[in-house]
């Protein structure tokens, strides 16, 4: 491929920033990387004649249009940019673009920018975008990427971003507008993993056979793309790693299993905080075994339609919190429904009862079986309590729908 005439700098050689600066690579542009991992380093050299690579993030910078940054976290990045002898912000040539692809807080897309002009580099030019869509799409540039910024940094930057991007978003509103629509995005993707894990954890404790009730779950109106990315690394634990539990460390569920030292593990090891501490792996012996005697020996009702009735009821109650703060954030609603549901956020409950839901307001109110989804859900939860088995996400779920349903009733009422 013909070469660019843009040259970058790559800072952040992970398990999403590899792929991404290898696919720059294979795409023709020149590419010094930085990691402090020096394997990293010494793999990314290897990837063609234009990747090189880098002793400090300085050196990096030097005579480059862009720097891309994809480190973990903003603890990560300041001292990448702003390192008083080795910060990138040192080498970078004047109006070179700082492309932000992390995943940060909006606020501080605006510290940075207070930062450079503290700094006396006002001329550099400040993108807002991060990304979504895992290892395997960032090696083959069909990530989705939310960019925000003034329009001539977007234009300047636009081969870059298309380049790395099956979905370039341009998220108005200025700086910090892709930052605010990934953290929505990201709450659906969460959530939705740690359902996987409640689901699978149920399943296999209540002595089902996992195989089976993924396929079932699978077909089913609460699926969605991370439970069925994510599923398979639970039957079968030998399967490559496809995205670490650092990288979508979130909420408090998650930071459990950073504090059991599980970041570098594969996300779907969330299914171990509802296990057995000594049956880690109860999803996985589970796969393909007759659960007709465990299932009535345990005393319970727990069937694969009971997971499903507790997976929807989650998937709409996550669709009414989340749409809720993007119209709080003032994110367009259509925008971040196209970025949903073409992204690992989306679930067919979400895309089944987003416009449904959007007349109301995010109520649930406005679901005709809204009703039955809550019923259902709560006989779901009654039949799960025999085996005392957690269930975080279903019972903020029902929780949610007893909330919103009394509020309907105080509204109708007068009260």
């Amino acid at each position: 491929m013909a070469p660019h005439s843009q040259k970058v700098a790559f800072a952040g050689l992970g398990v999403m920033g590899y792929g991404m600066a290898a696919h720059l690579v294979k795409s023709g542009f020149v590419v010094t990387g930085f990691d402090v991992h020096q394997p990293a380093l010494e793999r990314f050299v290897r990837e063609g004649d234009g990747a090189s690579a880098a002793k400090t993030p300085k050196e990096a910078a030097r005579d480059v249009e862009f720097l891309i940054c994809m480190v973990a976290n903003s603890v990560q990045a300041t001292p990448l940019l702003f390192d008083d002898e080795i910060g990138a912000v040192r080498g970078l040539k004047e109006n070179a673009s700082i492309v932000m692809c992390s995943t940060v807080a909006s606020a501080y897309i605006d510290e940075l920018q207070c930062r450079l002009k503290e700094e006396g580099r006002p001329d550099l030019r400040l993108i807002d975008s991060p990304v979504s869509g895992g290892a395997a799409r960032a090696a083959d540039g069909s990530l989705s990427i939310f960019a925000s910024g003034s329009k001539d940094h977007l234009d300047n930057a636009h081969a870059i971003l298309a380049c790395m991007s099956e979905k370039l978003y341009r998220i108005p509103g200025g700086l910090g507008g892709g930052s605010k629509a990934k953290l929505i995005h990201q709450i659906f993707a969460g959530i939705n993993i740690a359902m996987a894990s409640e689901a699978m954890g149920l399943a296999a404790v209540a002595g089902l056979d996992t195989q089976d009730v993924f396929e079932k779950l699978k077909a089913s109106k609460a699926s969605s793309w991370m439970f069925e990315k994510r599923v398979p690394h639970m039957l079968d634990p030998n399967l490559p790693r496809y995205s670490a539990m650092t990288i979508i460390a979130k909420d408090v569920l998650y930071l459990s299993a950073i504090t059991n030292s599980w970041g570098p593990e594969d996300d779907c090891v969330l299914v171990r905080l509802y296990l057995p501490t000594s049956h880690g792996d109860l999803v996985a012996t589970q796969a393909g075994t007759s659960s007709s005697s465990k299932s009535s020996s345990l005393n319970h009702n727990v069937t694969w339609e009971t997971i499903r009735d507790i997976m929807m009821a989650v998937h709409v109650a996550a669709t009414t919190e989340a749409m809720s703060f993007c119209e709080y954030l003032d994110i367009d609603e259509a925008l971040m429904y196209d970025i949903v549901s073409h992204a690992a956020g989306t679930s067919r409950m979400f895309e089944d009862s987003f416009l449904r839901m959007k007349r109301k307001r995010w109520g649930v109110g406005e679901l005709e079986d809204a009703k039955k989804i809550m019923e259902r859900l709560a006989k779901a939860v009654d039949d799960v309590y025999p085996l005392r088995y957690p269930l975080f996400l279903g019972g903020a779920a029902l929780q949610e729908f007893w909330r919103q349903g009394r509020t309907e009733q105080m509204q109708h009422s007068g009260a």
